[in-house]
This record gives C-alpha cells, structure tokens and sequence, in this order.
C-alpha cells in the first residue's frame, strides 16, 4: 500500500511561532531520555513498549493539593483517496505558542490551572500516531500524568478528549482514582465497533483500517471504573459523519447498565462532518471546574450548539 512506510526521524523541539511538522506525525518521532531534558515541560515517560517523550503546555498558577484541567486532542491522521495516509492540514498551522494562548484562555475561563497533554506522534511528543489507540498510547498518556500530578503536586484532575483523545480520556477512568470529571466529545469509546464500521464503510479494496482486535476498547472495561465513580460527560452529535453516534450511545447504555450515571449531551458538531464539539467541550470543563452542576452544564452547552430541529414529513 503506497505511503505506508514510516520514516521516523530525531524528535524536534519546535518553539514559540514555529510550526508543528506534518511529516514527523506522518512517520513518527524518535526520542530518547536525554533529548527530552532538552524538550520544554516536557516528560520521559518509561513503558514496556520503551517509552516517549510527552510535552505539554501548561498554563495558570497550580495549587498544591487542588485540581488541574487536562486536554488531549483529536487524531490528525486521514485515509484519503485509495486509503493513502495523510495529515490533516491544520496541523501544520498550529504552533506552541497557538497551544499555549489556548490553554491560557481555558485557564482564565475555568479559574483552574489548564493542560495541554500532546499525545504520542504530535505536537512534540515523541512517538508513532500511527499506533494510536492501542495500549502503549494509553499506558503513555497515563504515565505522563503520574508525573504531571507529582510536579505540580496537584490532587485532581479534570479530564477533556475530543475524537481520538476522547477514547483515551476513556480508557483512563479505569486505570486512575484521582479523575474528578471526565468530558468526552465525539470519541471512539466503543473504539472496536468503530473499525468494524470503518472496515465495512471502505470496503475490501478501499485501503487498509485498523483492525479492531488491536485497539484498547474503553466499553469493555467500563466495569473497572472505580466508585465512587467520576462525573462523566458524553457530548455527541448523531449527525457527526467521522465517528458513528451509535457507538458513543452504547457506550452510554454501558456505563449505565454497570450502574454508572453519565450525562449524555446532545449537540451541533461544527464542520461538514458535524464531528467537532472541542467549544462546548472545553465550556463544560470550564464550567465544572467554577462548581457548576450537570444540570447547569447540559444548559449552556446545549445553548451553546443546539441541534437543529429534525426536517418535517412534506404534508400529502
């Protein structure tokens, strides 16, 4: 299959303005303990895997002993025509110092320190995206907030994914006891049935997907959450085109049949897959983070990106 060949190179350590390189998410970073010391708020992270170097940007004054918001980002890898790998072009407009003004904002909108948690493969991290959602990805990200919670000696943290980061964001409210909240927007928390609808929308001779056997499903582990249980919030648009709602709702079903409760929200993803919903997650964050309730929450995020009302039957 043409373009499947990593090349992986050296991890850079883009600064300030300079912009995230597309084709190191393509082909993967190659880190090491010692380039990471040299890698700004960044953390060598040791797995069985070998390990990554897990950058973040973090923004506000963190408290001993208080909480910290937390965002992991969405997949930037595509399929394009024939399965052809590719990275989506916003990547190579964004830059830490983009990162950092955001996290700045979430900080200031929330009162409570923010985080940006770059996934393995991106946003100087090193790593292979195109291993994403596999246990190594995950075992990562949990890894590297061992280390943020003791550097900033935090106790809490308020956990937000979109897409991809939303099924890590998942997985994580089984392995962790220290999540007060967990926002998932658009996410592949039913990560298997997500293959298998992607297998059967590209078809045999469309190009490769993952397989579903090899990705960390958070449904099936959905029992392992321990109670007393973290606030949970599902935001999903049924008309989201790149990650199938249904798979989000049984999620949900999940999670309640394990006598779980979580608030599903029922929203306006932007773009032309209705798939994006990082606004209203982050909103929700914000506002839990400043002691909101779910009620109050579900309200100002459903006003904030309301569904349009369904199309009525044409009269006969």
């Amino acid at each position: 299959m043409p373009n499947e060949v990593q090349r992986p190179a050296p991890l850079r350590v883009p600064r300030g303005r300079e912009a995230f390189d597309a084709r190191e998410a393509l082909n993967g970073a190659i880190g090491s303990r010692r380039r990471c010391a040299d890698v700004p708020d960044a953390y060598w992270v040791a797995t069985p895997g070998g390990g990554a170097c897990m950058r973040t940007y973090p923004a506000g004054t963190p408290r001993a002993g208080g909480t910290m918001l937390v965002y992991l980002s969405g997949d930037v890898l595509l399929r394009g025509r024939g399965g052809v790998r590719l990275i989506a072009a916003s990547y190579a407009r964004r830059s830490p110092a983009d990162i950092r003004q955001e996290m700045a904002r979430w900080s200031r909108d929330a009162g409570t320190p923010a985080l940006f948690l770059a996934r393995p493969g991106l946003y100087g991290s090193s790593g292979n995206h195109g291993a994403r959602r596999r246990i190594e990805e995950v075992r990562l990200v949990d890894g590297a907030l061992d280390r943020i919670k003791a550097r900033y000696r935090v106790s809490r943290f308020i956990l937000a994914g979109h897409s991809g980061g939303g099924q890590l964001v998942a997985a994580l409210l089984g392995r962790r006891r220290d999540v007060s909240a967990a926002f998932i927007s658009s996410g592949l928390v039913s990560a298997a049935e997500v293959m298998r609808a992607y297998q059967k929308r590209r078809g045999r001779n469309a190009g490769p997907v993952e397989d579903p056997n090899a990705v960390y499903d958070p449904i099936g582990h959905v029992r392992e959450i321990p109670r007393p249980a973290p606030d949970i919030f599902v935001l999903s648009d049924p008309g989201d085109r790149a990650v199938p709602f249904l798979s989000q709702r049984h999620y949900v079903e999940r999670l309640r049949s394990a006598g779980l409760h979580p608030t599903h929200l029922l929203l306006k993803g932007e773009g032309r897959t209705r798939h994006l919903l990082v606004g209203p997650l982050k909103a929700g964050a914000a506002l839990y983070a400043r002691g909101e309730d779910a009620a109050a929450i579900s309200a100002a995020l459903r006003a904030m990106a309301p569904l349009p009302p369904p199309p009525q039957e044409s009269a006969r």
